[in-house]
This record gives structure tokens, C-alpha cells and sequence, in this order.
């Protein structure tokens, strides 16, 4: 049997020169891949081939608001409502029906401060992408994923 895998990519590189070098390991990973942020979805346009658009991605199966969705999905894994997952095609439940089909997972993980994330109101949790990720990747670990973790 193969495995499953699926990569995720959140949101740019602190350092914006580490752009290009995530988005490069974003494309070589092998199985599905998710897009987490506007920005994330901008960065990669910018370092895709000319004639490419992001729905020529091979493997790409959702682009998705960034920190929302990562809340949201945080949110159903640990209620374990899984039976609850949204059947309209709603983005937190993509992200989490891909991350429990998936056997190993990959994060890419950017640190760049996104000035949009003050604006939001998410209950009781800093608003910060990164963290939620953080949240995520332990979750699924303790869920027996194979999780690998890059910061940029």
C-alpha cells in the first residue's frame, strides 16, 4: 500500500528571500498539497513559471484563507467533531479530511508578520498562523501522522 502524503504551505518566509527556496520545496513535494493564506497563494504565483497558474500546481487541492481556516480546523480535531465535518465543501473541513486521509504530512511553515491577522476575531487564541500550525502538527502527532516541520 502507498502512503498518503499531503504538504501544507503557510504563509511566506520572514526573511522574503527565503520565498522562492519554500515555494521550490513546496512543488517537489510528492501527493496533495494545500495553499494556506492569500499571501501564501501570492508568493507562489510570483515564483511559478509564466505560463503557469496555480491550478496548474500538480497535486494542489485547496487554497484556502490562512489563519480562519487553520483555526477552524484546529478547532473540529480537537472537539473531535469529526462526524460534524462540513459536507458544503467548506474549506476547514477539506484541510481536516485531508489531514486525517494523509499518513505523513509536511508543513512549510513561513514567520512573516501579517499585519491582516490583528483584524480578526478568533476566540480565546493568539492570532497568530504559526501557532495554530504549531497546534496542528502535535495533534497529529499524537494522532500517529508522520509529520515533518520546516520554519522559514
Amino acid at each position: 500500500m502507498m502512503e498518503k502524503h499531503l504538504c501544507l504551505l503557510i504563509g511566506p518566509a520572514k526573511y522574503p528571500e527565503d520565498d522562492e527556496r519554500m515555494v521550490s520545496m513546496f512543488l517537489a513535494e510528492p501527493g496533495k498539497k494545500i495553499i494556506c493564506g492569500a499571501s501564501t497563494a501570492n508568493m507562489v504565483s510570483r515564483y511559478l513559471p509564466n505560463s503557469q497558474t496555480l491550478s496548474d500546481v500538480t497535486g494542489l487541492v485547496l487554497v484556502t484563507d490562512g489563519t480562519l481556516i487553520l483555526s477552524q480546523a484546529l478547532d473540529i480535531l480537537l472537539k473531535d467533531h469529526l462526524e460534524a465535518l462540513p459536507a458544503d465543501n467548506k474549506d476547514a473541513g477539506l484541510l481536516v479530511a485531508a489531514l486525517l486521509e494523509a499518513d505523513s504530512i509536511s508543513f512549510l511553515i513561513g514567520m512573516a508578520f501579517n499585519k491582516s491577522q490583528r483584524s480578526l476575531s478568533l476566540p480565546a487564541k493568539p492570532i497568530v498562523k504559526s501557532r495554530f500550525a504549531r497546534e496542528l502538527v502535535d495533534l497529529l502527532k499524537k494522532k500517529g501522522k508522520k509529520v515533518m516541520v520546516e520554519y522559514f
